[in-house]
């Protein structure tokens, strides 16, 4: 049992630590010795934490699993200037022990709010085919009930709770300024693309504090999924002109704007080529948001850099005043 409530990530020094994570992410790997070691992401609301349990038994790997929470016992220290905890002991927690409030992403918006301008956009659309397909969406309560609470990714951009709403509004009010900016794009268009190109994660993605994929994200993904989802939309409303759903369609296999990123198409309409950007740029966005809060590897007097996973790129990530630390031995192999 802990006896001084939660440890918060942001709050770790270096030092003795019994604290209470969840996973974000887990692997089995192996030294250069050939001695197997679990790698770990753990997480609170108040950021992550890499951690490492060298020999690991075969136990300690299927507790610790993505998604679930696990009692640790050993050491944060540096580890190229960034703190690190090496694992000592772990154990599934008791269940009185966890402290709900600690992990639940903490929105810096009303996501009531944020809804009822998602909705006031699309019954606000001049297409009256366009507006009929929306309301549709907007009355399919299972769909609506995953829309509102969970994640847009599950590492890269808007991952936690709430965060798909986050970002469709996000995309479609600044789709809104870039059909002010070229009045002679389908407005329509462009707001139901924005708010229908990530729509197959409600289905590709399961849970918030630590997003996975479901079994058909991992064999289909959300382009598909969320194609399907358009389909089975259509062919429930009669009479819809078959351009405008060919036309959606395109928006939602292209949105990711070349093949190599995951786009079946390119973007070949100017419609689909502002969801891509637009929403490429949101993503990137809120994935700098939160890369600025991790520690840099270097500091001088311009700044921290750190490379960014997620950004695949040097980043800044702190204000100059920010005091410089010196690297740690590497540790790469486990004794």
């Amino acid at each position: 049992m802990l006896e001084d409530g939660h440890v918060y990530v942001a709050d770790l020094e270096p030092g003795v630590i019994h604290a209470i994570y969840l996973v974000a992410d887990a692997r089995r790997l192996t030294t250069r010795n050939g001695k197997p070691y679990l790698a770990l992401t753990l997480k609170d609301n108040t950021g992550s934490i890499g951690a490492k349990r060298w020999d690991v038994s075969d136990e300690e790997v299927a507790l610790a699993r993505a998604g679930c929470y696990v009692e640790i016992q050993g050491e944060v220290e540096l580890f190229r200037n960034a703190p690190q905890i090496i694992i000592g002991a772990l154990r599934t927690p008791e269940e009185e022990d966890i402290d709900r409030n600690a992990f639940e992403h903490a929105p810096s918006f009303d996501p009531a709010e944020l809804l009822a301008e998602v909705r006031d956009m699309l019954i606000g659309m001049p297409d009256a085919d366009l507006r009929r397909l929306a309301e549709a969406y907007l009355a399919d309560e299972q769909f609506m009930a995953r829309f509102e609470v969970g994640p847009a990714a599950q590492k890269m951009h808007h991952p936690y709770r709430f965060g798909l709403l986050e970002h469709v509004h996000s995309v479609m009010r600044l789709g809104e300024r870039m059909c002010e900016h070229y009045p002679w794009i389908d407005r329509s268009m462009v707001i139901l693309g924005l708010f229908l190109h990530d729509s197959g994660k409600v289905i590709e993605l399961v849970g918030e504090e630590a997003p996975s994929y479901s079994l058909e994200g991992e064999l289909l993904g959300h382009i598909t999924i969320g194609i399907n989802l358009l389909d089975r939309k259509l062919q429930a409303l009669e009479d819809f002109p078959h351009r405008k759903g060919v036309l959606l369609k395109h928006i939602i296999l292209s949105h990711h704007g070349l093949q190599e990123w995951g786009s079946p198409k390119p973007p070949m309409t100017p419609e689909a080529l502002i969801v891509h950007t637009i929403e490429m740029l949101d993503a990137k966005m809120n994935a700098f948001l939160r890369e600025q809060a991790e520690p840099p590897e270097t500091t001088d007097e311009l700044g921290g850099l750190r490379w960014s996973k997620l950004l695949k790129r040097k980043i800044i990530t702190s204000h100059p005043d920010q005091p410089e630390t010196t690297d740690a031995p590497d540790e790469s192999e486990a004794p």
